[in-house]
């Protein structure tokens, strides 16, 4: 079994460096000065090799600190309830909806499919190799996040070593359940694809955990103690069953099944028959609209089921929260002082949300798999003039989606300052709902404007951009640096607008002088 670790390491090493090649070669600048006997360059891989196994190191550590800290301490700290009780109470309902949610076992992962289907390595001793491993990364990250939480809240040291038993006796559980229902019905589950009911149950203990302790309602302690007793014996008791579990080569095959069937067919038929099931094609669909502004407009009634459903499903719930808000404000007067005082600081943090509600990445998505995937191998759709059109005319429409949870927003945002401060709260109320109308038009922007000047779509509708991947990365770590920052709402209010106006000119510019040479199908 550790021979076939070490063959699936250096696999997944192998395709790595390969991908990591192939990303730098994308680089219009360096893709000129990197040969293509690179792949085999033996030197290169062992650094690779190095770079690689240290980043696997740290990220065991990483991962689970900063789980630690989304999770657990933020939300904690916020509630005014950082202790080890209620830590462990809001640990055991995440890691519930986890185990179940995502096992480590059922993944349909290319490095599977490469060294089971392709490379016939025996799938037993690949999957047991693969979840021992992925056990004991749980193991080292989850006692490493314990320790250091230990000298914050001061629980006993040992605690740190018997704690991350309980939650890989969770995983433990959901793996045999799982393994005992292929056993019985031959069906394998994917993680790429978890049934409603899963994820109704996983997002269920996840907001059973944060509304118990936002209600103050914490377990004894002596019966968490004893839960996480029962749950460490159980961990042994059914690590023995996985061990000894004799269907992992037939469970792969069925497991890979999909995925064999994904790498050797065109992708673009898959995602297209995926989307055409959300197409509204209707025979009468007419338009008193002419040139692009009629080829938009066909586009946009045909996929409005696509363009739409996320922006309705989000106006929805923005407006229970605000109603729910309003509700809690009127019936605690007490707490408006304190409200009003949070509110005239935190609109930076509009940012990050704006930043999650915005689905223009979506959008043009679809618009390259339903529309520019045929139409860029016309010489006219990808003359400069045109192309400028076109991206005004989507501009809006993309604003005009996005607009809708994002008005809802910032009327619930000028309802609360009015509630909470009054009339004289009126200029302030009237800067923050344009400045959030504002975000919404720039990340609308930001993210058409990437689609065009770096278009990173192949003809298999694949991300081969590492430029665009790179930037929609610093874009969510920029987004979310502002939830830290507190600032007055006439100061960062003005500035966000200003910002957004210049940056939509500014995009306009380039899409006219460069999108002519970037906007096409990469090979």
């Amino acid at each position: 079994m550790l021979d076939t670790f070490l063959i699936s390491f250096r696999l997944k090493n192998t395709y790595r460096v390969n991908s990591i090649i192939y990303m730098f070669k994308q680089i219009p600048i360096i893709r000129r000065v990197l040969p293509m006997s690179l792949y085999k360059n033996q030197s290169l891989k062992i650094f690779v090799t190095i770079l690689n196994t240290i980043w696997e190191i740290i990220s065991v550590f990483l991962v689970k600190i900063i789980y630690f800290a989304i999770m657990l301490i933020i939300p904690l700290n916020f509630m005014n309830v950082f202790n080890f009780r209620a830590m462990l109470q809001l640990l055991f309902f995440l890691s519930l909806g986890g185990a179940f949610f995502n096992t480590g076992m059922f993944d349909p992962s290319k490095d599977k499919y490469y060294a089971v289907i392709l490379m016939k390595m025996d799938g037993r001793e690949f999957v047991l190799s693969q979840y021992l491993y992925t056990l004991f990364r749980h193991y080292v990250g989850y006692m490493t996040a314990f320790m250091i939480l230990s000298f914050i809240l001061q629980y006993p040291f040992w605690l740190s070593y018997i704690l991350p038993l309980f939650i890989i006796g969770l995983k433990l559980i959901a793996v045999s359940v799982y393994l005992k229902d292929f056993k019985r019905n031959r069906k394998a589950r994917s993680e790429n694809n978890n049934s409603p009911a899963i994820i109704g149950f996983s997002i269920g203990c996840l907001l059973v955990g944060y509304a118990l302790i936002f209600s103050n309602l914490i377990i004894p302690i002596k019966m968490m103690l004893i839960v996480l007793i029962i749950l460490s014996i159980l961990a042994v008791i059914l690590m023995s069953y996985v061990l000894k579990y004799d269907d992992y080569h037939q469970l792969s095959h069925k497991l890979l099944k999909n995925i064999d069937s994904l790498l050797n067919t065109d992708t673009q038929d898959i995602i297209n028959d995926s989307y055409h099931k959300m197409i509204t094609l209707e025979a009468d669909t007419k338009s008193n609209k002419t040139g692009f502004e009629y080829f938009n407009e066909l586009f946009m009634q045909r996929h409005k089921k696509i363009l739409w459903k996320t922006a309705k499903r989000q106006t929805y719930m923005i407006a229970f929260i605000i109603v729910v808000i309003i509700g809690i404000l009127f019936y605690d007067v007490e707490t408006q002082k304190d409200a009003n005082n949070a509110m005239t600081s935190i609109l930076p943090f509009f940012v990050f949300i704006m930043y999650l509600l915005n689905t223009a990445k979506n959008i043009t998505q679809a618009m390259f798999v339903n529309c520019d995937h045929s139409m860029l191998t016309y010489s006219f759709y990808r003359i400069p003039k045109n192309i400028l059109i076109l991206f005004k005319i989507r501009l809006r429409e993309i604003v005009k989606i996005n607009l809708l949870p994002a008005i809802v927003l910032a009327l619930g945002y000028m309802a609360i300052l009015f509630i909470c401060g009054g009339i004289d709260q009126a200029f302030l109320a009237f800067i923050s709902f344009i400045s959030i109308i504002s975000m919404s038009i720039f990340f609308s922007t930001h993210y058409l404007i990437l689609y065009y000047l770096l278009q990173p779509y192949n003809a298999h509708t694949e991300v081969k951009s590492p430029i665009y991947s790179t930037i929609i990365s610093l874009t969510y770590i920029i987004c979310y640096a502002f939830t830290k920052l507190e600032l007055p709402i006439l100061s960062f209010g003005i500035v966000c607008i200003l910002f957004c106006i210049g940056y939509c000119v500014i995009a306009c510019i380039l899409v006219l002088k460069w999108a002519g040479n970037t906007f096409k199908i990469r090979n």
